[in-house]
């Protein structure tokens, strides 16, 4: 069955012309299509006048995005930190350097410690208090 088609030519004209049903759906679906382009490339010419690339910005005000979740002074300097103190642990005695390991990595508590030592808690208690001066010391010259 033939149906009456309007079909713009490319100087812009209109013409009626009669075509069967499948050809008409397709005809109206291309011309969808290309009313459907036209409206995304309006919008997008529309808003990309609204947008300022990165760069654009950045030339414009010397602004640049940051990255917060990341702090490289906090990290060197805490890097710093870790390395003095390694530092100073290695300056220590063997038996200092033990007593820091089995408290600090091993987490026993002053009691077993000094069980381990045969000596009483207040001599641990006394000689962490030694240690943690020689470390403050050792720290403070390097």
């Amino acid at each position: 069955m033939k149906v009456p088609f309007d079909y713009e030519l490319y100087n812009g004209k209109t013409v009626k012309v009669n075509v069967n049903s499948a050809v008409a759906a397709a005809l109206a679906g291309f011309k969808r299509e290309d009313e459907n382009e036209e409206r995304k490339e309006r919008w997008r010419s529309e808003h990309e006048r609204d947008c300022i690339s990165y760069e654009a910005l950045n030339e414009e005000t010397g602004w640049e995005p940051t990255d917060t979740t990341v702090d490289i002074e906090a990290d060197y300097i805490a890097q710093e930190e870790k390395e003095a103190l390694l530092a100073g642990v290695s300056a220590l005695t063997e038996k200092q350097q033990h007593i820091i390991r089995l408290y600090y990595y091993e987490y026993k508590t002053m009691p077993e410690i000094a069980r381990e030592y045969g000596v009483s808690k207040m001599a641990i208690s006394k000689q962490f208090a030694v240690i943690h001066k020689a470390l403050k010391n050792i720290i403070a010259e390097i």
